[in-house]
């Protein structure tokens, strides 16, 4: 099951890629309450918790990656365009964050484009239907 969450390979289709999705953040946030709760007594134990919360972030953006990959097979389209789809919105985002001090209203724009194109892309891998049969992917598993 878990093999499911760190692997690109193969296909993936809406109600799994759903619940694989759900079953990720869920991990996420056990494990990060399994790793941290016990250094809420600590004295000096914010080193351990930042190389912590950068692991589970690491294993976040992994995983996402992973499971949005397989999506886009199932779509019957290379797992490469979810480089612009993380890209473009994280540029406007960044570029109106750089902004909101010297243009406010341009800034905040570029910031609300970068998160419906964000909302997009994740309502695009939602319910998108994926290709019936085999496709340059392989079967649906």
């Amino acid at each position: 099951m878990l093999f499911a969450l760190f692997s690109w390979g193969s296909r993936m289709g809406r109600l799994s890629y759903f619940g694989y999705s759900v079953l990720l953040g869920i991990v996420l946030v056990v494990l990060g309450l399994i790793l941290l709760l016990p250094l809420r007594n600590a004295t000096n134990a914010q080193g351990v918790t930042i190389a912590i919360v950068l692991i589970l972030v690491a294993m976040a953006i992994w995983g996402g990656f992973c499971l949005a990959a397989k999506r886009l097979h199932d779509i019957n389209l290379s797992a490469w365009h979810y480089a612009w789809m993380i890209v473009v919105p994280a540029i406007c985002n960044g570029l109106g964050a750089a902004m909101q001090e010297t243009m406010k209203v341009p800034g905040l724009t570029l910031i609300i484009i970068g998160g419906v194109i964000s909302l997009s892309v994740g309502l695009f891998l939602l319910l998108w239907p994926g290709t019936d049969g085999p496709n340059d992917y392989g079967e649906r598993e």
